[in-house]
């Protein structure tokens, strides 16, 4: 059965971007990444509750995927009705062979903070987040790709090396692990977690020196 094209239910947009910067500076997000971001479209500050919203395009610059965060201390995240995944949240305008993968966009975003932090031009490197934590079958040989992995390789078929940056914890090593055994063997895929912390955000707290209450978020989340 074919799937019905889903139509995407944005929310409305604040006129201002000041919670969802205080927010991301307070994730250790490089600023001029984040204005950039807000000027290609592809985040935005929600209302009525001034959520992050991250915005996935299609070919023709067409929201077709959403995924919202709340910024205050509560764990509220969730994806947009009529989201669709193979649009998933992404900066990957480049030329390069080299692709690196994330569970979510805030890992995808500390990535490229880390990026000019080490000097190197972030606007070059390929990153796609997969819209969530992927998750593989009981059998692993019989998992499949996530659907936006599937639609970025197809769009760009210079690809050749696949990094893959998921968290430190069972989910995201047995993920990787899913992608190493099933990707064809034309794509040489690099497992590269974060050096030290659950994820890549951690890790660019913890070079920043930002201390995030954590148990704080969680309470709140109960």
């Amino acid at each position: 059965q074919e799937e019905k094209p889903k139509t995407l239910l944005l929310p409305e947009k604040s006129k201002t971007t000041d919670k969802i910067r205080e927010y991301l500076f307070g994730r250790g997000i490089d600023a001029a990444i984040t204005d950039e971001c807000i000027k290609k479209g592809v985040i935005f500050e929600s209302l009525p509750y001034h959520n992050i919203v991250f915005v996935g395009f299609d070919e023709k610059q067409k929201p077709k995927y959403a995924a919202f965060r709340a910024t205050n201390s509560r764990r509220i995240l969730g994806d947009c009705s009529g989201s669709d995944k193979h649009y998933s949240f992404r900066l990957a305008d480049s030329a390069s062979s080299e692709v690196h993968l994330f569970e979510c966009a805030i890992d995808l975003l500390s990535y490229a903070t880390l990026s000019k932090l080490s000097g190197r031009n972030w606007r070059q490197e390929n990153l796609v987040s997969l819209a969530g934590v992927y998750l593989p079958k009981e059998k692993i040989e019989d998992s499949t790709t996530p659907a936006a992995l599937v639609k970025y390789l197809d769009e760009k078929p210079q690809i050749k090396k696949i990094f893959l940056h998921f968290d430190n914890d069972n989910a995201g090593r047995k993920a990787s692990l899913a992608l190493k055994t099933i990707l064809p063997s034309k794509y040489e895929v690099i497992d590269s977690p974060p050096p030290c912390g659950k994820d890549y955000n951690d890790f660019l707290c913890f070079k920043l020196g930002i201390h995030r209450n954590k148990t704080k978020e969680r309470t709140n989340e109960r």
